[in-house]
């Protein structure tokens, strides 16, 4: 049984510094030595330019880190209603310049991997397990990800509302509320940023806020939540960053949140069998969600999800 509903209908289900041009990019790979406290912050150091075919995606956008040599990845169609593998959960349309366009207050628009998602092949919701095996569905589940989108804001309720791009866990439903892990890379439409940890639906941890850009109505703007593992005094924790291309060039990006949870920031893991609460989400999940609220009007193009290099 497959769970997406290519298209969309009925309720949405929640599943839940400098600027950068062309030639930098952050370093993979880093092993961080600081100590283990939330919302550690780490400035990994630039790498040697890569070559041009590896720097841009299929659309001319910047890839902060390379891919993952032969792991997932997702790029938006020329017709999003087509493909098996995007989820919008609600009726889409194209516009004149050739993005789309939504219209609803709640969007979870779903990425899936390319063996998609079935809840009845997730064996165990078990905290220590998934940290162990590092997967919830399958080993080619969304784990360390560069998640971008660009998205103009045309009709907003509430200004303090946001974007929000997040992995690492599958469906947000109270239901099966062990199955809704995640961290949450936010931009506010007031243009404040933040990180959110989801150790299960619903059980959030919030990190401060920061400012980032100015309000993001009536303009295209570039969002990209990157999450990865990383080493933190020799154990498993996870790099966040969020990084926004203001202008929407393709190519200009700033990072505006970089941290770190390095196991003591937030959660109450002990809910779905974790042995430590606050232990960091470090196992993939087999859905991706590009998601926002109170914004009745939204125009989107150029999304992706790569697994990249660590």
């Amino acid at each position: 049984m497959l769970v997406f509903f290519n298209g969309g209908c009925g309720g949405v289900q929640d599943l839940e510094p400098e600027p950068l041009t062309g030639d930098q990019e952050p370093q993979p790979g880093a092993s961080i030595d600081l100590p283990a406290h939330s919302g550690t912050e780490a400035d990994p150091s630039p790498a040697p330019s890569p070559s041009p075919a590896e720097q841009k995606d299929v659309f001319g956008v910047t890839m902060l880190y390379p891919s993952k040599e032969g792991g997932e990845s997702w790029f938006m169609a020329a017709d999003p209603t087509m493909d098996a593998r995007f989820d919008p959960q609600n009726k889409i349309s194209l516009n004149t310049d050739g993005s789309w366009k939504i219209k609803s207050s709640q969007v979870r628009m779903s990425v899936f991997t390319s063996t998609s998602f079935n809840t009845i092949q997730i064996p165990t919701y078990a905290r220590d397990e998934l940290a162990r095996k590092g997967y919830m569905q399958s080993p080619n589940d969304w784990k360390n990800v560069e998640m971008t989108g660009f998205v103009k804001l045309n009709a907003v309720s509430d200004s303090k509302d946001n974007f929000d791009w997040y992995a690492r866990g599958g469906r947000h439903t109270d239901t099966l509320p062990c199955e809704g892990s995640s961290y949450k890379g936010a931009l506010h439409y007031d243009g404040r940023v933040r990180w959110q940890k989801e150790t299960w639906h619903v059980s959030y941890e919030q990190a401060p806020y920061k400012p980032a850009v100015s309000a993001l109505k009536n303009r295209w703007v570039g969002l990209k939540a990157i999450i990865r593992n990383v080493q933190v005094n020799g154990a498993e924790a996870v790099s966040l960053e969020l990084w926004v291309n203001d202008n929407a060039d393709k190519v200009t990006w700033k990072k505006v949140y970089d941290m770190v949870d390095a196991g003591d920031w937030g959660g109450d893991a002990s809910q779905c069998d974790g042995a430590n609460d606050k232990m960091p989400i470090t196992w993939g999940g087999p859905i991706a969600v590009f998601r926002w609220d109170s914004a009745k009007d939204v125009d989107f193009k150029w999304m992706s999800v790569r697994e990249i290099a660590p």
